[in-house]
């Protein structure tokens, strides 16, 4: 286990001859995760079937893993049922939620208010990492993070836009309690079973056992025979949306990919470029209304992002921290147990 501030490598020592994928999987995962919740907002703009939309993700995902498979047999695996209970059903629910009420919140909400709440996934994962894994962080993390929450809640007060309501924002808190327990968790599985269950069979699993889990979730909440009984789709409109579900698969895949390589706060912080990133670009594409509590709730995030990425990949800067900060009084701190040293 790191030692508590101790740098946590992007890359794990034996896979050191891999570090040119893992900055190439992330500027992947932030180009196709933006690209697609841009896409994805504007589709619910025009229909809003945010679940049974999710549900068509997973069919899109599995239908294009499927020549995949065929063409690279050495990527499909099979899962055995010590893989499936309890570890894989537990990724599946959670990935299930994440999904389903991100897509909620999507349409519920405007995506910058969207995505300063979704900030917060790294405070979630960091005190998630904390009590699964018994991973404890430096204390300056946690402060930051605290600001990544601050700055969610002053977002969350100030957007009086269009786009708003109590439902879309309780879909966006469960959904990043949701993501956060997902990357804890995939991430354990990926390195529990390491060579076992490659990124592309764990993502063709999930969302083949997730179709069920939206089969009911639609039936219940009548989204089921609205979108693909009662509504008439153009082809156009066909296309539009199963380009865009197939672009969520890419993005699973993109995460799975970086979760192999890195740790899921690591993961957590390659997200918070996406969210500000989605900010910056819905501003004017939605025509949001600029208040100053939105204004400062963004600030907050972009702020606490920076440094949370800051504190997270240099060492040195919390060092430097320890060493000027007035209550560790000018003192090395021992990094193994965060105490100042007499």
């Amino acid at each position: 286990m790191p030692a508590v501030g101790e740098e946590i490598p992007l890359v794990e020592k034996e896979d050191a001859s891999h570090k040119w994928k893992v900055p190439l999987a992330m500027i992947t995962l932030v180009s196709v995760a933006v690209f697609k919740t841009q896409i994805t907002a504007q589709l619910f703009h025009e229909q809003n079937y945010p679940t049974a939309y999710s549900m068509l993700s997973c069919v899109v995902t599995c239908a294009l893993l499927v020549p995949i498979f065929i063409v690279f047999r050495s990527q499909w695996q099979m899962v055995d049922w010590k893989m499936l209970w309890p570890d894989l059903l537990i990724v599946v629910a959670f990935t299930a939620l994440d999904l389903g009420f991100s897509n909620i919140a999507l349409a519920e909400l405007s995506t910058a208010l969207f995505q300063c709440i979704a900030a917060c996934n790294p405070a979630l994962t960091v005190v998630l990492e904390s009590v699964v894994n018994g991973k404890m962080q430096h204390w300056v993390i946690y402060v930051v993070v605290l600001g990544l929450v601050v700055g969610a809640i002053f977002a969350q007060t100030g957007d009086n836009g269009e786009r708003y309501s109590t439902y879309g924002i309780i879909a966006a808190i469960i959904q990043v309690t949701c993501s956060s327990s997902k990357y804890v968790f995939a991430h354990g599985i990926l390195k529990k079973h390491k060579g076992g269950l490659s990124s592309l069979s764990l993502l063709f699993w999930l969302d083949l056992f997730m179709i069920p889990f939206y089969i009911v979730w639609t039936l219940i909440n009548g989204e089921l025979i609205g979108f693909f009984i009662t509504d008439s789709h153009s082809l156009s409109e066909w296309f539009m949306m199963i380009n865009t579900a197939g672009l969520g698969g890419i993005r699973a895949l993109t995460q799975f990919v970086v979760l192999a390589f890195v740790s899921a706060t690591s993961m957590s912080a390659a997200n918070i470029f996406t969210q500000i990133l989605n900010i910056l670009i819905s501003l004017p594409i939605q025509h949001t209304p600029l208040t100053t509590n939105l204004i400062t709730g963004i600030c907050f995030t972009i702020t606490a992002s920076g440094l949370y990425y800051m504190f997270k990949n240099y060492p040195a800067a919390v060092e430097h921290v320890d060493k000027t900060c007035p209550l560790c009084a000018g003192r090395p701190r021992d990094m193994q147990t965060d105490k100042a040293i007499p």
